[in-house]
């Protein structure tokens, strides 16, 4: 045999050694992930995902997560009628969340110590609107009035104490006139809150704004007073 095969022959066996041996490794590395897996003892969690307020049925996903290290995790879909089934490991603490839209996120910390039973109520997300009651503006102009600023100083303190909470500023004008003069005027307006509200350090990004000109009045008088109504800034709370 040439000095080459002989060679080529030694390192072809050496490495069939080696392959020989990763083999058996990773067999014993996957029969102990096994028997891990086995001892684990998996139990149901049942129930039902209910609106908190009356205890009627919500469809939805629930996301699931095993602390602290996150090492099991899922997403399990709820029946129409709001009803589930998960398979757990017993023993273990769970996160379990759910993200739903018109409703408050929910999140708790439940540990499963066997079949349990146990219902999800989730919070519908009331929407809240409420207008500015001293909020004053120039005639036809978007300056605002000094008298103004106390209340603009409380909501943006409002929003600096809670900065989760997402508002949109609403802009109304009466219905007489010019409707697109209205509307530029509506809109003007509610930008000139927003920027007042960015100066007491709220964050643009938190303050949406929409222009409706004349087109939604409380009411459809045309007296001083019912005009005076009319003209309006709202903030809606859209995100808490």
């Amino acid at each position: 045999m040439h000095l080459f095969e002989l060679f080529w022959a030694k390192s072809s066996k050496n490495q069939m050694r080696k392959i020989y041996f990763f083999a058996i490794f990773s067999l014993a590395l996957v029969t102990a992930a096994t028997a891990q897996v086995s001892s684990d003892t998996l139990v149901l969690f049942y129930g039902q995902m209910l609106k908190a307020a009356d205890s009627t049925p919500v469809a939805g996903n629930i996301l699931y997560e095993k602390l602290p290290y996150y090492d099991d995790m899922g997403m399990a879909s709820t029946n129409s009628d709001g009803t589930f089934e998960i398979q757990l490991i017993q023993g273990e603490t769970y996160n379990f969340s759910v993200t739903k839209s018109g409703y408050n996120k929910y999140s708790e910390e439940i540990k499963v110590s066997g079949n349990m039973e146990r219902n999800l109520y989730i919070e519908e997300d009331v929407v809240e609107l409420r207008k500015l009651e001293n909020l004053i503006f120039s005639r036809g102009s978007d300056q605002i009035s000094s008298s103004s600023f106390e209340e603009l100083n409380e909501l943006a303190l409002w929003l600096n104490e809670n900065p989760s909470i997402i508002i949109q500023l609403e802009g109304h004008t009466d219905f007489a006139g010019n409707p697109d003069a209205n509307m530029r005027l509506s809109e003007a307006r509610v930008v000139a809150v927003q920027e007042y509200l960015i100066d007491q350090k709220v964050k643009k990004s938190r303050i949406f704004t929409k222009a409706f000109g004349g087109s939604q009045p409380v009411t459809q008088d045309r007296t001083d007073e019912a005009k005076a109504l009319n003209r309006r800034v709202e903030v809606r709370v859209i995100r808490r």
